[in-house]
């Protein structure tokens, strides 16, 4: 096949399906795995779509992703976030501020850190903050305000930021859409990743929540590089190569 027919189909592949791995990509155009590997870096350095490990993202039609809705992801994967939020809510020390985002995953954290005395959490998820006053009388909450994301119950823009000037946050927990070895932290929604990155910067120490899942999503939004994260907790079925990929770029990986 010419170069030229080949990149063609590629690219109208990454782009009907949004993301494809290389190894999909190889078996549908009957090439090898390497011929591919180099026609997305060219592709990517023209701007036509955007490498990520393993494979490509489209960049045609702006970088959001459709989202689960909260409800299924809620029950998605459940036994594993539970056992993240547990190993996470471990690194709640007392008296410290923490800042939880909205998702699935650090909606596990509840029942765990309303147990760690006097913890003061921030956030700006309603749900998280609702939990939170359901579940106990004495844990300090600040709910960061801003214009409501419905769909999410996560509150977001200026308004937010500008809390955000007023408060000490010791250890950000964040649930990821997506994680790459190689690029950072994605997200799925472009107004909400604004949001999500002035709240990272308010954060002395940046963890990230991300099941086996979360490895093989990909979205061209990135919230966070590899430089800013800190810690990411996992579960035991993660790929080993991202595994290591994230332990070699300094990164702490917890496994539960």
């Amino acid at each position: 096949m010419l170069s030229e027919r080949r990149r063609s189909e590629l690219l109208s592949h990454v782009r009907s399906r949004g993301s494809v791995s290389v190894d999909d990509l190889a078996a549908l155009l009957n090439v090898s795995v390497s011929t591919v590997r180099r026609d997305l870096d060219e592709m990517d350095e023209r701007g036509l779509l955007r490498r990520v490990h393993g494979g490509a993202v489209s960049v045609e039609g702006g970088p959001e992703v459709a989202e689960t809705p909260m409800i299924e992801r809620s029950i998605r994967n459940l036994d594993e976030k539970r056992r993240i939020a547990a190993a996470a809510a471990r690194m709640i020390t007392p008296g410290s501020a923490v800042l939880l985002t909205g998702g699935s995953t650090t909606a596990q954290m509840v029942p765990h850190l309303v147990a760690v005395p006097d913890v003061t959490v921030v956030t700006n998820s309603v749900a998280i903050a609702y939990a939170i006053g359901i579940a106990s009388e004495t844990t300090q909450v600040l709910v960061l305000g801003g214009l409501m994301r419905n769909a999410e119950l996560s509150l977001l823009g200026h308004l937010t930021t500008q809390a955000l000037n007023d408060v000490h946050i010791d250890v950000g927990f964040f649930s990821a859409y997506g994680i790459d070895p190689a690029y950072g932290m994605l997200g799925a929604h472009l107004a909400e990743a604004e949001t999500d990155r002035n709240m990272i910067a308010a954060a002395t120490r940046l963890v990230v929540l991300a099941d086996h899942s979360k490895f093989t999503q990909r979205s061209a939004v990135r919230i966070a590089p590899l430089s800013r994260i800190d810690t990411v907790v996992t579960d035991t079925a993660a790929p080993v190569e991202a595994v290591t990929a994230l332990e070699g770029a300094g990164i702490t990986v917890v496994s539960t």
